[in-house]
């Protein structure tokens, strides 16, 4: 059985940020998926082609996502077959997120 993880980076991450997990992901194949943009549909179609193909090559697909990339992968990958899914420090609430942000201005 072919496993792999897709990670998803945070703000200002690196897709080669996933290099550090495999280290301890024995048994995984590791995919760390490129953005540059954070416009929710942009990185929407990134992460579906990832995905995509994936499932072409692999049995069992995980996720491993940072902070915002934990939103993407959660509104994104919702009605997807992911085995299971860890999000460190994860955003929650995108509209409660921009409101404070805007506000502090």
């Amino acid at each position: 059985m072919k496993k792999v993880i897709l990670y998803i980076h945070g703000k200002g991450g690196s897709y080669l940020e996933a290099e550090q997990y495999k280290k301890n992901c024995i048994g995984f194949d590791i995919i760390g998926i490129d953005f540059n943009e954070y416009l929710p549909w942009i990185v929407q179609n990134q992460i579906q082609l990832v995905y995509n193909e994936a499932r072409e090559r692999y049995d069992y697909i995980y996720v491993i996502a940072n902070s915002i990339g934990a939103y993407f992968a959660m509104h994104t990958l919702q009605n997807y077959d992911i085995e299971k899914a860890l999000f460190i420090s994860p955003v929650l609430d995108m509209e409660r997120s921009y409101r404070n942000l805007i506000c502090r201005k």
